[in-house]
């Protein structure tokens, strides 16, 4: 890896951010004990690094990952973090980010197994794998003339006091689910379960990173008017949502509608900049944009896999800091943070819900996740109850990943799901 001003604690940061460039331990934490301003008065300027694609390639491709059990010869992983297709697919090549450490804290508690769950009752929080407080200075070939700083997914569970955020309408739902465990006598434990590559194109940092890139090309206009028109002619279910999209000449009334999309409209603009029509014109590459924003811990990890941050949560919504997202619940007093170092499948975690799924015999709930499986997750808020059964079956996986192997691990979780 490609460093600038290496001192003790940059290697400290980018061990405990991005571990599989340096350990095992693939899921490091990021957050505020030491925050931008400490960082300044300390060492004069934040603490630059620089990441390249060769960097992220030799890290993603020594992962066994799910696909690769399930499949014979499943696409690398970096294929997942764009949707075109053919030489232009392979978001990594000339790939680089150049960043700076914008806070530092204390790591997770690694999870060896999942004897501390035992009593209580797992609710899933499905989150995107961006990093959290890094500045992100430039990507491939454009410098930013404003540095984009990171807001977290799954790492907004580092956070202090706080748990997880999103809008106000599904802050609701989940504080439901929340308090009605806590009338049922249960003890409520977040738990997350991991979107894939592109889950965090319905964040605001995703938007300001495309803007950004947008403002710092050299773009003319007039191709800065045939990528307006390309999007703007794009057809999804029978329409073109993006046809009052303003004129990308017009950055600051393109800039407002963007920022003021919200949720699924958003992620679909971002999608529809990743198209090849608009690549071949110059266009932000989303793929490359995707992979600047997350947590290298998390390239690779399987979608759905379930425990990279979990604690103990608590009933009660106030408001976020975080920028994409207004309402938040918060941990429950003094709870710990803890990371099982990897995902857990959702078979296991939430093995009553999934059965249930089964039944329905659509082919939802099966090891391998689709689509269908993470609207599930997020719109009937299924919870677990942690019995003897699942800190064996957890515990359990999690030992064979660890002794043995990832494939022998999958075989395991594949033999508990009981043929339908």
């Amino acid at each position: 890896m490609a460093t600038g001003l290496i001192k003790p604690f940059l290697k400290k940061f980018l061990t405990d951010n991005f571990k599989p460039l340096f350990t095992d331990n693939e899921l490091g934490a990021l957050g505020n004990i030491m925050n931008d301003k400490q960082l300044k008065n300390e060492f004069g300027a934040l603490p630059s690094f620089e990441i390249t694609g060769e960097d992220l390639r030799s890290v993603g491709s020594e992962k066994f990952r799910l696909k690769d059990f399930l499949y014979e010869n499943p696409l690398p992983f970096q294929m997942d973090y764009s949707r075109l297709r053919g030489a232009q697919r392979d978001p990594l090549k000339d790939f680089s980010m150049r960043g700076q450490v914008g806070a530092i804290q204390k790591s997770p508690t690694l999870a060896t197994d999942a004897s501390m769950l035992q009593g209580k009752t797992i609710l899933p929080l499905v989150g995107d794998r961006s990093s959290r407080d890094v500045v992100i200075t430039g990507i491939g070939d454009v410098e930013f003339n404003n540095p984009v700083r990171t807001s977290g997914g799954i790492q907004f569970m580092d956070d202090k006091d706080q748990s997880w955020a999103s809008m106000m309408s599904v802050m609701k739902d989940i504080n439901k689910t929340v308090e009605t465990v806590e009338q049922m006598g249960g003890k409520p434990v977040g738990m997350t379960a991991t979107m894939g590559a592109e889950g965090g194109d319905f964040s605001l940092d995703t938007a300001n990173l495309i803007l950004e890139t947008l403002k710092a090309k050299d773009l003319s206009k007039t191709q800065l008017n045939k990528i307006t028109k390309a999007i703007q002619n794009q057809v999804k279910d029978g329409k073109k949502p993006f046809a009052n999209m303003p004129n990308l000449n017009n950055m600051d009334e393109f800039e407002s509608y963007f920022k003021g999309l919200v949720g699924s409209p958003r992620g679909n603009l971002v999608k529809a900049f990743d198209k090849a029509e608009v690549q071949d014109l110059g266009g932000p590459s989303v793929g490359q944009i995707r992979f600047s924003l997350t947590n290298p811990g998390l390239i690779a990890e399987d979608s759905l896999g379930m425990g990279t941050r979990f604690s103990d949560i608590q009933s009660g919504m106030s408001k976020s800091s975080h920028p994409s997202y207004d309402t938040k619940i918060m941990k429950a007093p003094n709870a710990e943070v803890f990371t099982f170092g990897t995902g857990i499948p959702r078979t296991i975690m939430l093995r009553d819900p999934m059965a249930k799924v089964r039944a329905e015999g659509k082919g939802f709930g099966a090891l391998k996740a689709l689509p269908a499986d993470q609207r599930k997750l997020q719109m009937n808020l299924p919870v677990q109850p942690v019995d003897q059964q699942l800190v064996d079956e957890a515990s359990k996986y999690l030992e064979i990943k660890r002794n043995i192997g990832d494939r022998e691990a999958y075989e395991y979780a594949q033999k508990l799901i009981p043929a339908t």
